[in-house]
């Protein structure tokens, strides 16, 4: 599965976890919980792409320890990571005990690109932003607002995942992205889904500047309120 429906299922799976667990996991965590086992790209070549960090060898004490250091909250995350691991066994395969059975993957392997595959990310995309609305995540990108800002990781991992596998490969991603419809479709989706965080990171931004002019005026403010005083400290009346 692609980083699109990665990090819209994660997004579903990990933010309904919280709601029933009655807590509020930010959107930016809930996105990037699906795309976390994909940061081996970053490591390549000492970490092969698809083995370590797509095992229930790895992901399992990775999930005991968010869940015990973060509760509900850790908890909720990991769900979305291990949403990761169900995407890959829909359409691929994943190994699911390496490296103590390297040979172990499993997997239903609809098909990348597929129609299956295609209506999974697709679907997933269409359902967020209906989720979003209802959830009132949507507002992090109509308003300013400090949460808006770390919007800007799940969006950092999208472009450079993206860029980094393509360039390992030596695929042309432009020509690859739209050499087939399914390929297009699913590219589209990525590029509003990053247009998307990119409004957000924007709002953000426009918060961090208004809270320092709103500072930096209230500081002025009090500064010529304060009464002169003489070289010995006098206070006139």
């Amino acid at each position: 599965m692609f980083l699109l429906g990665h990090s819209c299922w994660s997004y579903l799976f990990s933010k309904a976890t919280g709601r029933e667990l009655n807590v509020n996991l930010p959107a930016y965590l809930a996105l990037l919980s699906g795309i976390l086992p994909d940061f081996d790209i970053y490591f390549q070549p000492y970490i092969v792409h698809h083995t370590y960090t797509h095992s229930l060898i790895v992901i399992v004490p990775v999930v005991i320890v968010l869940t015990y250091f973060f509760g509900r909250l850790g908890f909720a995350f990991s769900i979305g990571i291990l949403s990761h691991l169900l995407g890959d066994f829909l359409v691929g395969t994943i190994p699911l005990l390496y490296p103590l059975f390297p040979n172990s993957d499993i997997g239903l392997n609809l098909g990348i690109p597929s129609l299956a595959d295609t209506v999974l990310e697709i679907g997933a995309f269409t359902l967020v932003l209906v989720y979003a609305y209802w959830n009132g995540d949507y507002k992090l990108i109509v308003k300013p607002s400090r949460e808006s800002l770390p919007l800007g990781i799940p969006l950092f991992a999208l472009v450079t995942l993206t860029l980094l596998f393509a360039g390992d490969r030596s695929i042309p991603l432009a020509e690859f992205a739209f050499s087939r419809r399914a390929l297009t479709v699913i590219t589209l989706g990525h590029i509003l889904l990053s247009g998307i965080l990119a409004i957000g990171v924007l709002q953000g931004l426009r918060w961090f500047l208004g809270n320092r002019r709103m500072r930096q005026k209230t500081r002025r403010d009090t500064s010529s309120v304060q009464p002169r005083t003489d070289q010995r400290g006098y206070v006139p009346p």
